[in-house]
């Protein structure tokens, strides 16, 4: 199970940042932003497999690949956005996090106007 092998990259990081910090606070910081950049490395793989079979599917059953092209923008920007706020609040950064998660929001927003639209526009042709 590869989750495993994550989550004993995470626990190992861990307990490093922790007995790195007593002595010098500035590389447990390093230490645990390589260990996240390296399982979001680990995890990249998985992702791209998803990807490619959500494209089969858009192909084997004539969805509308714009459509999907923009769901799968939005969950990317979440999951980007996510990891650097979290790493944000790692170095004690907060306020830039909350920067970054408002910047988040506010593509996906802009992201998901065509999809509202053609929505709109679909539920107004439903009721004449």
């Amino acid at each position: 199970m590869e989750i495993v092998k994550i989550a004993i990259i995470g626990i190992v990081a861990g307990v490093l940042v922790v007995t790195i910090k007593q002595k010098q606070p500035e590389l447990g910081l390093q230490v645990s932003i390589v260990a996240g950049l390296i399982i979001f490395i680990y995890v990249l793989d998985y992702l791209i497999t998803a990807v490619d079979y959500i494209k089969d599917i858009v192909t084997n059953y004539d969805i509308p690949y714009e459509s999907i092209t923009i769901v799968l923008k939005i969950i990317g920007i979440a999951y980007i956005c996510e990891f650097a706020v979290q790493i944000l609040k790692d170095t004690g950064e907060s306020s830039l996090a909350s920067k970054v998660e408002l910047a988040g929001r506010v593509f996906i927003i802009v992201l998901s106007l065509p999809i509202i639209t053609s929505f709109m526009k679909m539920i107004l042709g439903l009721l004449g």
